[in-house]
């Protein structure tokens, strides 16, 4: 399904590479809502909405989003998220956290569930709503939904050995 082509031209992927993106499009006094979609071979799809911290002139740790940018994704299998997750989902499921690599300033951001910025510390959530940031704190919803229909395909494209990307996009004017 092609849910959107905001003008970019769209690099075909090889058969071992996947490419994400995240199109930040709205920033708000504590969050920045986005779309996560999927680059292929006919377009963008949508896979799921998305919420982080705000943008920063500056970085304060964990309470800024990370820099636009494309990033490596890879699964990290230690750590307190891999661990509540292996209890939260199961062996079966669970493979490791999807972690965003070689972030400059940046340390273990992961794409994971959360409805807040209070649940993202500089990480990637994903759900199934999303409600405006504007006039109020940004919300997603149903984002365990969300993580459990998007999460085994990449994790699975990892533990194959393919490469997978993400790169975050800044259409959200942050600095107006």
């Amino acid at each position: 399904m092609t849910f959107f082509s905001v003008g970019k031209d769209i690099d075909i992927m090889s058969n071992d590479e996947r490419n994400l993106e995240v199109l930040r499009y709205s920033s708000g006094a504590d969050s920045t809502l986005g779309i996560l979609s999927e680059n292929g071979p006919d377009g963008r799809e949508f896979l799921a909405y998305t919420l982080e911290d705000e943008f920063r002139e500056k970085k304060v740790s964990a309470e800024t989003r990370i820099p636009e940018g494309t990033y490596e994704v890879k699964l990290r299998t230690v750590g307190g998220y891999h661990s509540r997750y292996l209890t939260k989902f199961g062996a079966d499921f669970h493979k490791g956290m999807l972690h965003v690599r070689d972030v400059p300033g940046f340390e273990y951001i992961l794409i994971h569930t959360g409805n807040t910025d209070e649940n993202t510390m500089g990480c990637l959530l994903v759900a199934d709503t999303s409600q405006q940031n504007i006039t109020k704190d940004g919300f997603i919803g149903a984002s365990v939904n969300a993580y459990k229909r998007i999460y085994p395909s990449l994790a699975q494209w990892l533990l194959d050995g393919n490469t997978l990307t993400i790169t975050y996009i800044d259409y959200d004017n942050p600095r107006n």
